[in-house]
């Protein structure tokens, strides 16, 4: 949602419409406030399968999640027909990693441009060279990946910088879609800890640390807010719902950032310079190769709340010389970005 708040931002600036917003939604995950009021275009829901979380409420259940696709599929195929029949006039659809949106390309009569957009696309590159983890679960998510492109006419790789060597044909390598304001942010240290617990069993064991360590200030956004944490926090440890411009600011000012390893957030605290501990969901293997690939540029280091403390008594700080290339290759996106899915338009299909 925050990549579709910049491009969208992008694309306007460009002199271009954006016309409508297809959001995929589950009863695992709410849509945050701020995007609906930021977007400043119609947005619809669709269902749209997800990872679902597991009894403690911390990573995903492989089970728990195969039974929902199996309960939800009528859903999905509702779904499918419906994007088909909302993206039947646009001139270009921009998919971000959705599934339903990469299937609805699959009938017949779709002839709609369409720009497939994720970072998950940068996995598929061969300059890259060998991806951690089991090859079974390698070619599994990557045929899930592959998917969510189907039909597209151009495949843009989000990535922290450029890659050496050649990609698969239709790939192509850009900087990631930041929100234009970080560059307003004033940059400090107030001596805080940033966290953002994508599931609430993980919002709880941050809240466990934090009785154990209570001198540190914590500012920890969560789906839900205070409510969706077991029991009520210590003093200090402070639960926010999910919002754009409070967590923009807390990162700004803290000391260190401890979170999923979503590609968005890291890349914002690499911009702004902050040390990152990246975490990833257990279970959500995409975030694996995340944590896999900031830690290879160095804009993170990779680990588990049980590295927490070390973590706080020697975060890593990112070189100046990493963050101003960072800052420089992030500008280029605008240009970039609205060039490809332009050239999209006009390709012969």
């Amino acid at each position: 949602m925050t990549q579709a708040l910049a491009l969208a931002g992008f694309l306007r600036s460009a002199g271009h419409r954006v016309t409508r917003v297809l959001l995929g939604t589950s009863p695992f995950r709410s849509v945050p406030e701020y995007f609906e009021r930021r977007i400043d275009a119609p947005v619809e829901t669709f269902e749209a399968p997800t990872l679902v979380p597991d009894r403690e409420g911390r990573g995903a259940s492989s089970g728990a999640t195969t039974r929902d696709v199996i309960v939800r599929a009528p859903e999905f195929v509702s779904s499918i027909r419906r994007i088909r029949a909302a993206t039947r006039d646009a001139d270009v659809v921009v998919n971000f990693l959705d599934l339903m949106g990469g299937l609805s390309r699959l009938i017949p009569g779709t002839d709609t441009a369409s720009v497939a957009i994720a970072h998950n696309y940068l996995f598929l590159h061969r300059g890259l060279g060998r991806l951690p983890g089991p090859a079974a679960t390698r070619r599994l998510v990557m045929t899930y990946v592959r998917a969510t492109a189907m039909g597209s006419d151009a495949r843009i790789a989000l990535s922290f910088g450029k890659v050496e060597g050649a990609g698969p044909d239709g790939l192509e390598v850009a900087p990631p879609l930041l929100r234009p304001t970080l560059g307003d942010l004033e940059v400090r240290d107030d001596g805080h800890l940033l966290a953002y617990a994508l599931n609430p069993g993980y919002g709880a064991l941050l809240a466990d640390w934090h009785r154990r360590r209570p001198e540190v200030r914590v500012h920890c956004y969560l789906d839900g807010g205070a409510a969706a944490l077991p029991a009520e926090p210590a003093a200090g440890f402070e639960v926010h719902p999910l919002g754009d411009e409070g967590f923009m600011r807390h990162l700004a000012s803290c000391r260190a950032y401890v979170g999923s390893a979503g590609f968005e957030s890291i890349c914002e605290a690499f911009y702004l310079g902050k040390p990152v501990l990246a975490v990833p969901t257990a279970g959500h293997y995409e975030q694996r190769l995340n944590g896999w690939d900031a830690e290879r540029v160095g804009a993170a280091r990779m680990g588990g709340y049980e590295d927490l403390d070390d973590f706080w008594a020697r975060p890593t700080v990112p070189s100046d010389r990493a963050v101003r290339d960072f800052r420089a290759w992030v500008a280029r996106a605008p240009e970039d970005i609205v060039g490809l899915i332009e050239r999209a338009v006009t390709r012969p299909r």
